[in-house]
């Protein structure tokens, strides 16, 4: 019949006239190996498969200036903790994490799926004194990543606050934290200076 010598790559219309095409009916189309989140990119010859360029992805721990005392006192044994009563989240995949099984809006990190992130954090702690600082880092795992941070009380005139961060590439999902290193003079009475001050934030760039 007629209707059957007209293709559209190289799909035949049905006795309607109808014609179905996928895209890798198309010939300068190729969605080998295609994965979520993933869009067409064109190659110089043909739209293939791939990661597009940019943001594609954040996590973001912060209060938006809420308040909420510290959970706990800091403890070289422990991770950092974030206040988050709203926390964003828009990687797919992604989950938040309370170790300690804290609540209250408190999370000490997020298990990332695999891909290529930019990271950074900070802490501002509690201490009684002059002598009170927090070394971290940030941790894939076990494995520590970027640079080591620093909280350190106002009055510490030998030590130098400072934000972790990390660019960070994993094939497989993990664990982010951020792990204390080294501690001195922490208070055991807290305040909501984490929780007003202190953040997380995560980029999905790959």
């Amino acid at each position: 019949m007629s209707h059957n010598k007209i293709t559209v790559g190289s799909q035949t219309p049905d006795s309607n006239g109808n014609v179905s095409v996928a895209l890798n009916n198309l010939g300068d189309v190729d969605t080998t190996g295609v994965q979520a989140n993933q869009t067409l990119i064109y190659n110089g010859s043909s739209y293939v498969a791939g990661n597009k360029e940019g943001v594609l992805g954040v996590i973001f721990l912060t209060s938006n200036n809420a308040s909420s005392n510290y959970p706990q006192t800091l403890n070289a044994a422990d991770n950092v903790y974030w206040y988050a009563p709203t926390p964003i989240n828009t990687i797919t995949g992604a989950s938040l994490l309370d170790s300690d099984s804290l609540g209250s809006n408190w999370y000490d990190g997020v298990t990332l799926p695999a891909g290529d992130y930019i990271i950074q954090c900070s802490l501002h702690g509690d201490f009684t004194g002059s002598t009170g600082q927090c070394k971290f880092v940030l941790k894939a795992g076990s494995t520590a990543i970027g640079c080591i941070a620093e909280s350190a009380d106002p009055s510490n005139n030998s030590e130098y606050p400072s934000d972790a961060s990390a660019y960070f590439s994993s094939g497989s999902s993990f664990d982010l934290t951020a792990d204390i290193q080294t501690l001195t003079a922490a208070n055991s009475t807290t305040t909501d200076l984490q929780a007003k001050r202190g953040y997380l934030y995560v980029w999905k760039v790959a």
